[in-house]
């Protein structure tokens, strides 16, 4: 299975999106809780124009990442959703809750104030949608703004009325009356909560029946005959415009660090141009070690992309900045210098690499590459002075070559001599 997990991305990154889409099919089959092969299929399945399955695999892959707790996956499938049904609510307020359980209070309150500013959304939807992500929001305030329902204490919220009747009919059953009564109470009260005021009426008569003489029984008809069970008047603008005064105090925690996972999702499955979206805002951002390792990313990006010479001047313009300085700079020409070997420049990079070993020696395996590149050059000139002196050789052995003066001959033999030298140091 790992063989086809890893031809999958690679087909990706050829663009070979049916090989692609075979590999990534062949895991299912064997792994259908898969999460990773769902969402390769499904950008395959885009790439070759079959939208529907790609939405139903970005789908599968989205209740699978979110149920496993990868939330940084789930946030990419959620996006890709929307991209192909940018007009389906559900979506959108699927992004919502996983902005909410990344803690991104602030992307949460500006996708919600667009999505609120929508003529086209009905009001009782947009109330129910938005009556679902209560759970999830821990600020208070915003809490207290999109909250619908009428308060009440967090015990009473949680209480079962059905399942607390039984309890109740157990306790009395078992002669446990006192308890027993103090439960029908809850359970009444419970049912009007939750708009069962029918129900609640029918317990009232039982608990008249069994408690007659009770003096809460009073209280209990009262409450139940003065529930109306109106729905609350809402004002949905006013809470819009408390919600946009809200954005100002609302921040996104870590940002740079999760928009960070973003982005190598992304370039996993070669959704490049995402992945530089993402990485876009964390450049906007203070900064950061994530930012750094950012622009190290981007860098990656460009290679992966067959695009060296962006991948150089990426790295290029942010060294020469004075955005970073001093060790911070390190990661950055770390990865010029080996993009710079990559393309056998070996020059530039042992340039680039001396400048990242004079602020950090240890960094990574920053001596050895010195070392190495170092022997690579050395071996590159001798083989090359070996090749000239052998080739005037050849050319003075059959004629070919000028008369010479002495001196140049002399010099020519001091060559050979240190080219036999050389070969000698060389093949050892």
């Amino acid at each position: 299975m790992n063989n086809e997990y890893e031809d999958g991305f690679k087909a990706l990154k050829k663009k070979n999106f049916e090989i692609a889409n075979r590999n990534f099919l062949t895991i299912i089959e064997q792994k259908p809780e898969n999460a990773e092969s769902h969402y390769g299929l499904s950008v395959s399945f885009f790439e070759l124009g079959n939208v529907d399955s790609a939405e139903k695999h970005a789908r599968a892959a989205f209740s699978l990442f979110e149920a496993q707790h990868k939330l940084s996956e789930a946030y990419v499938c959620v996006n890709d959703l929307i991209s192909i049904k940018p007009d389906m609510l559900k979506y959108s307020f699927d992004l919502l809750r996983i902005y909410l359980k990344i803690k991104f209070t602030r992307s949460f309150v500006e996708n919600l104030l667009q999505i609120m500013d929508s003529e086209e959304i009905e009001e009782d939807v947009l109330i129910e949608n938005l009556s679902s992500l209560t759970p999830y929001i821990k600020d208070e305030k915003l809490k207290s703004i999109l909250s619908f329902k009428k308060q009440i204490g967090k015990e009473e919220e949680k209480l079962n009325p059905f399942e607390n009747l039984e309890l109740a009919n157990l306790l009395f059953e078992i002669g446990s009356i006192d308890e027993a009564k103090d439960e029908f109470y809850k359970t009444a009260q419970a049912f009007l909560n939750r708009n069962l005021k029918n129900k609640a009426q029918e317990l009232y008569v039982k608990i008249k029946e069994i408690y007659p003489d009770d003096s809460e029984l009073e209280q209990l008809k009262k409450e139940i005959e003065s529930y109306s069970g109106k729905k609350e008047k809402i004002n949905l603008k006013e809470r819009r415009d408390n919600l946009q005064t809200e954005l100002t105090f609302v921040v996104n925690e870590s940002e740079a660090r999760v928009r960070y996972s973003f982005s190598v999702f992304y370039k996993e499955f070669a959704k490049f141009e995402k992945a530089k979206e993402e990485l876009q805002k964390i450049f906007a951002l203070p900064k950061s070690s994530e930012k750094i390792r950012a622009y190290v990313l981007l860098s990656q990006i460009y290679i992966d992309a067959q695009d060296n010479l962006n991948a150089i001047m990426t790295l290029e313009n942010v060294i020469e900045s004075d955005e970073f300085s001093g060790g911070e700079v390190v990661p950055l020409e770390y990865k010029l210098g080996t993009i710079y070997e990559r393309m056998q420049k070996l020059h530039e990079a042992l340039k680039i690499y001396e400048k990242a070993q004079g602020k950090d020696r240890e960094y990574l395996d920053l001596e050895e590459k010195v070392k190495n590149v170092r022997e690579k050059i050395e071996k590159q000139e001798a083989e090359l002075l070996i090749s000239t002196v052998e080739e005037t050789t050849k050319m003075e052995e059959e004629g070919e070559e000028e008369p010479m003066e002495k001196e140049v001959k002399r010099d020519i033999q001091k060559v050979k001599e240190e080219v036999t030298l050389r070969k000698r140091i060389l093949y050892i």
